[in-house]
């Protein structure tokens, strides 16, 4: 009777053992991507939707870790997309828009000494500029330093930060294929993820950015999240307010993942 028993029980553990394996393997990995933009010292009379001190990203960003989120790059998700490559438990993408000088002075040593990764969309046009600009913006050398930290990311917010949807049809291409050609010319690395200015996207710029080569585009969607069948549609992104403290922020990324996609 005993020998049955201990058969039994081995028979079901095997019988189960599948079916709690097909459960994780086709689990759906849901990735939030955040968007910040400038960093600064001093923020009072900036917008908060596109200023945050570094007191207070640094505060982001340690909350993150603490969490579990594992911050992973663009190619990191088009790899678990259409190579099966594995993602950590909690993946999260970092993104910086339009190349702010304070993205090399203050976001860079933060990640630096957190260990966290981050892709910096930069507008080729304004790279190394100080005048006619609202804020300065890094330079290539610095953009070099950067990327070859194996940290930092740079990929594409057109070359003249020009909303998409405005221009003509020559005049996107150029936006869209310029900014890239000067990125891989100056970085020597490959240029395969396009942000739209304004988060604007049009069906032919969509199909332009693809023809172009880039393998992924961003938009702006301030919620919900990523999945493996979205790599080949403009991604969601969640603008971070430099007003949210570091525990409104998980609370909001928290929302969105278990809030869906509507």
């Amino acid at each position: 009777m005993r020998k049955i028993n201990i058969f039994l029980i081995v028979f079901a553990i095997l019988l189960i053992t599948p079916v709690f394996y097909a459960f994780g393997e086709n689990e759906e990995v849901k990735v939030p991507v955040l968007l910040y933009h400038n960093i600064m010292e001093k923020t009072d009379g900036e917008n908060p939707l596109v200023t945050i001190t570094p007191r207070v990203f640094r505060e982001h960003m340690t909350a993150l870790k603490n969490a579990g989120f594992e911050a992973i790059t663009f190619d990191d998700f088009y790899n678990y997309a259409y190579n099966e490559a594995a993602l950590p438990k909690k993946p999260i993408i970092i993104s910086f828009d339009d190349g702010y000088e304070s993205n090399y002075r203050y976001t860079y040593p933060i990640l630096q000494e957190l260990g966290i990764k981050a892709t910096i969309f930069i507008v080729t046009e304004t790279v190394g500029a100080i005048d006619g600009v609202n804020y300065p913006h890094f330079t290539w050398d610095e953009a070099k330093e950067m990327t070859e930290s194996g940290l930092i990311d740079i990929q594409s917010h057109s070359h003249s930060h020009q909303d998409i949807s405005l221009l003509s049809e020559s005049e996107a291409v150029r936006e869209i294929r310029l900014s890239k050609y000067l990125i891989e010319t100056n970085l020597d690395k490959k240029c395969e993820v396009f942000a739209y200015p304004f988060g604007s996207v049009t069906d032919f710029a969509a199909q332009a950015v693809s023809e172009a080569g880039y393998k992924m585009q961003c938009r702006v969607g301030d919620s919900g999240y990523n999945i493996k069948n979205a790599v080949s549609q403009p991604l969601r992104r969640i603008t971070v307010w430099g007003s949210w403290s570091a525990d409104t922020l998980l609370d909001l990324i928290n929302q969105n993942l278990q809030n869906g996609l509507e």
